[in-house]
């Protein structure tokens, strides 16, 4: 059980090559971007470690019930609707990234409003699966996914279009200091484990035993993914051009071709692996609010009609803000967005990890 720890990390990786923090900080690249890399190391180690090991001593709970035994009710509502508010956030500000870049890349013609739809389906059909449901789900398209992200990670570091003077022009920039939001950004990669505060009530003590080896294999692929996503568009794309592209890794990868292959041009099988791979990102987080959402109803009404009606109340304001959203947005302000939040996202990181501090001190 061990390997669907690494799945949700995986997921969350994935999602943030796509994502719009990664344009952000392919922007910073002269301002401290790269040295943030190598901070953001340091500091997503502190999360990976402050979350496992605090779920590994709470083998088959997770967050809310915890909250809600050790805490006040008052307070443990308050902490449990911050959480249900950023990780909806973090599903909502996926959805839309993901509409904007299909609307550009494969269907120009199409009403993003539409295509919101139609991923809103598919995602309220998911959210509603039961917990265990949506880890074989993650561990099936990662499975069926992987290969080709190895295939397409090979072609764009051999291709003859990656220029590493563009990569060492980059590198020379390391001693620039880093900004918040350039750190923020960085830290991004390596937050899926935080999704352990409801998945966790999957895993038993005896399947989730996480060692330094595996510590240092998670961080490892955290960084790899973040250099990967950084140096990939500038090799492919050139130093001086990536701040104009509104999608770096989208438009790097259609500079590549597979001349053998049945689909030659690259972007069409980066966007198949994108859809799956945001998919399984917002059904991640938007699972994770749909069970906080049920946990707090429970606490206040136990009556399984009222829940079922809450529920369908709870997945329908997603829908009316997505489309709300979807609407009077574009695709710079969604940017800023973005950095907006992702720069909140350390605080309020490390401030949980202090509360599961206080909260083995309330559980003892």
């Amino acid at each position: 059980m061990k390997r669907y720890i690494f799945y949700l990390i995986i997921v969350n990786m994935l999602g943030y090559s796509i994502s719009a923090g990664h344009k952000v900080l392919l922007d910073l690249r002269e301002k401290g971007a790269l040295l943030a890399i190598v901070l953001s190391l340091f500091l997503g180690f502190v999360v990976l470690f402050g979350f496992i090991h605090f779920f590994q001593t709470v083998p088959g709970k997770d967050l809310p019930d915890l909250l809600l035994k050790y805490f006040p009710k008052w307070l443990s509502g308050i902490v449990l609707g911050i959480i249900f508010i950023i990780w909806f956030f973090a599903g909502l500000i996926s959805l839309i990234s993901f509409v904007f870049t299909l609307k550009r890349f494969l269907t120009p013609e199409t009403p993003a409003v539409f295509i919101t739809i139609i991923m809103l389906t598919f995602i309220t059909f998911g959210i509603i699966l039961r917990t265990k449901s949506i880890l074989y789900t993650i561990e099936i398209v990662l499975v069926i996914t992987f290969p080709f992200l190895i295939l397409l990670l090979l072609k764009a570091l051999t291709s003859n279009e990656f220029e590493l003077d563009y990569v060492k022009e980059a590198v020379m920039h390391i001693n620039h200091l880093p900004s918040l939001t350039a750190i923020a950004n960085s830290f991004y990669a390596y937050l899926g484990v935080t999704n352990l505060i409801i998945f966790n009530n999957q895993f038993q003590q005896h399947n989730f035993t996480f060692t330094w080896k595996d510590y240092l294999i998670a961080v490892s692929l955290c960084l790899g993914t973040l250099f990967v996503s950084f140096f990939i568009p500038i090799g492919l794309l050139g130093y001086d051009n990536t701040d104009t592209i509104l999608y770096p890794m989208m438009t790097a990868s259609d500079t590549l071709r597979l001349p053998l292959g049945i689909i030659e041009r690259v972007l069409y099988i980066t966007l198949t692996i994108s859809i799956f791979t945001t998919f399984l990102s917002i059904l991640v987080h938007w699972h994770i609010a749909v069970q906080i959402a049920k946990k707090l109803i429970r606490k206040k009404q136990n009556n399984n009609q009222q829940l079922y009606w809450s529920l369908i109340l709870i997945i329908g304001t997603f829908w009316v803000i997505s489309i709300y959203m979807i609407n009077v947005i574009n695709e710079y302000q969604l940017i800023n967005l973005s950095k907006l939040f992702n720069n909140t996202l350390p605080f309020f990181l490390f401030t949980m990890i202090l509360l599961f501090q206080y909260l083995k001190r309330r559980a003892r």
